[in-house]
């Protein structure tokens, strides 16, 4: 159903609780930090789709629309659907915590928070510098990389393919488009993760100081990087962010930090590790293996088919900049609301059977995880080429690849993205 504007009714109620109230109540058992909604929330996303499509979570304090239509029709409409709560989406900060994150630079130029006009400025300096020809020359240095990692542990009958390879394998990457150190890379893992649990998990108040503190070393980082590459330029991204211009206007010290921690170091990883463990895991669930080792061409059509079945990029969140009726349900401006990528990609109207992993699809459609309109995911042709060429390194030297059974995936979920800790695969090695 279309997106309309909505005049708020004059109750005396304020317009978001009276809204709630009138809504149903499924929105009220969902949770995605623990319990069945992170092992497994597809049954769960059924039945909204299905029964409650708009619905008020009040853990959350939030809408959740769950069907394809309504949440590509927002994502379209940022002059009513803004971007700009969407980096305090998690943690209730203490005062102490917010002291410390005060003393960094503004986070409102942090490109996945921000709106047009100003995001269109800022995408389309990156999308200058993230260029096609730059991610393709990382062709090489992926392939070179994902040999490395597999060397450690391909005589050893048994691995964690998370641990092992999804986990460093897009730090790795990511530290070198931008042309930061390899040694770098278990700061920088610790520091995006402060970061990223900061703004998008809910941490109990002892540990939020010590996270603090890890995002102020991270900008400062990021700081003495800049600073050294306007002395020395280089052939990288973050030289080219230093030294582009924009109608004569430099990006300033604030954009840059944010467009190379925020946006690029910090966000530029986690997402691929989640899609390349998920991906391979359902792939090894389903019998799939062998298919693919068989058929190379059937690896990108994979990656899109098992990215539409179970999103790792479960959600986004948009706040209405105006009184709307989305899906039949009335939302007061004001209200933050949550896009169920998940849900949304395995709607029915999306494609038939929705609900199977079908690697045979004479199309797959094109789902939510890398999202739509003017903040679809500029790292998506990355993620890609990473997953492609990591997973045809696996088919050639790991042809018998199977999960080791009843192992705990340790999966995890934050407001955004869903990913596991594990996963543990072994073969047969044959000397």
């Amino acid at each position: 159903m279309p997106v309309t504007v909505q005049k708020q009714e004059e109750t005396g109620v304020p317009a978001h609780a009276a809204a709630a109230l009138r809504c149903p109540h499924l929105g009220a058992q969902y949770n995605p930090f623990a319990g069945p909604h992170v092992e497994n929330p597809h049954p769960f996303f059924e039945k909204l789709r299905k029964e409650e499509p708009v619905t008020f979570s009040p853990m959350l304090n939030m809408w959740l629309v769950s069907r394809f239509e309504d949440i590509t029709t927002i994502l379209k409409d940022p002059a009513r659907f803004s971007n700009k709560d969407m980096l305090g989406s998690g943690t209730h900060l203490t005062e102490e915590a917010k002291a410390i994150l005060a003393k960094g630079h503004d986070t409102r130029h942090v490109l996945l928070g921000m709106d047009p006009p100003d995001h269109t400025r800022l995408r389309r300096l990156m999308n200058r510098g993230f260029t096609a020809q730059r991610i393709n020359g990382m062709a090489p240095f992926i392939t070179k990389m994902a040999n490395e990692l597999v060397d450690k542990f391909v005589s050893d009958s048994r691995a964690d393919l998370v641990e092992q390879l999804a986990y460093p394998l897009p730090a790795y990457v990511i530290l070198g488009i931008m042309g930061v150190p390899s040694e770098d890379v278990w700061k920088i893992k610790r520091w995006s993760a402060d970061w990223q649990q900061l703004t998008f998990e809910h941490i109990p108040a002892e540990k939020q100081v010590e996270m603090a503190n890890g995002v102020i070393e991270f900008q400062q980082y990021c700081v003495r990087l800049i600073e050294e590459r306007r002395k020395n330029p280089r052939e990288d991204l973050t030289s080219y962010l230093v030294a582009v211009e924009d109608d004569g206007e430099a990006l300033n010290m604030d954009e840059l930090v944010m467009a190379i921690g925020a946006s690029m170091l910090s966000a530029g990883h986690e997402s691929t590790t989640a899609l390349m463990a998920n991906t391979w895991k359902l792939a090894l669930e389903h019998g799939l293996w062998e298919q693919l080792r068989a058929n190379r061409e059937l690896v990108p059509k994979f990656c899109e088919e098992a990215s539409r079945f179970d999103s790792v990029q479960h959600s986004m969140l948009r706040t209405a900049r105006e009184d709307v009726m989305v899906g039949g349900v009335k939302i007061p401006a004001g209200s933050r609301l949550m896009l169920l990528y998940a849900a949304g990609s395995r709607d029915e109207s999306l494609c038939p059977h929705a609900n199977k992993l079908d690697i045979h699809r004479e199309k797959v459609p094109q789902h939510l995880t890398y999202g739509r309109g003017t903040h679809f995911c500029l790292g998506a042709p990355l993620a890609r080429l990473q997953f492609q060429i990591t997973t045809n390194v696996l088919l050639d030297r790991l042809p018998e690849l199977k999960l080791v059974p009843h192992q705990d995936y340790g999966t995890w979920q934050s407001i955004v993205l869903r990913q596991m800790k594990h996963l543990k695969v072994e073969w047969t090695h044959k000397v």
